[in-house]
């Protein structure tokens, strides 16, 4: 998946710049969206956000979705409540396990990314795709620190725990 990605962001063959050439948007000067410091980042954030569009989320959302009580949107219609009040006050809150469980899972995911940068970028221009999985590696098996990959490991180990925890203590709180 992350080589077509890397297709699509080619600065010569890629389907991007080949979109905005179409456009006209692009002059002599084509982006090179993987090899710029400052392109790298919004490509990759682009491409997670594709990625996560679709997929798993989608199937946990309509799998919340069917589990709520079709009996309340039958009473807030009773009580002449519009498409928005039944979403605010139905389909939100019955919802909210299910966007704790993709919220916190994404946001393990997201710390724990390290396909991406090794694939796509190898670490990226000047390091701005190292995220810390990645270094983790790095130190582990490029630069043989075990010791200090541990180190490290056990660290987001724990800062993975403590963002979990304040999610869950965050949607409790927004709960009641």
């Amino acid at each position: 998946m992350f080589l077509v990605w890397r297709w699509i962001f080619n600065p010569n063959v890629g389907l991007i710049n080949s979109f905005l050439d179409t456009l006209g948007l692009i002059g002599t000067v084509r982006p090179d969206w993987l090899g710029d410091p400052f392109l790298v980042k919004p490509a990759i954030i682009l491409m997670g956000i594709c990625t996560a569009m679709g997929g798993t989320n989608m199937i946990l959302f309509l799998a919340g979705l069917q589990g709520i009580d079709p009996t309340l949107y039958e009473a807030a219609e009773i009580d002449g409540a519009g498409p928005w009040a039944k979403f605010r006050n139905i389909t939100w809150p019955q919802l909210r396990p299910t966007t704790f469980f993709i919220l916190t899972t994404n946001l393990i995911g997201g710390f724990q990314m390290f396909d991406q940068a090794f694939v796509m970028t190898n670490g990226g221009p000047e390091g701005s795709t190292t995220t810390i999985v990645y270094y983790i590696y790095q130190e582990m098996f490029q630069f043989q620190r075990m010791g200090y990959a541990a180190a490290i490991a056990i660290v987001l180990f724990f800062i993975i725990l403590l963002v979990t925890l304040l999610n869950g203590w965050v949607s409790r709180r927004s709960a009641a």
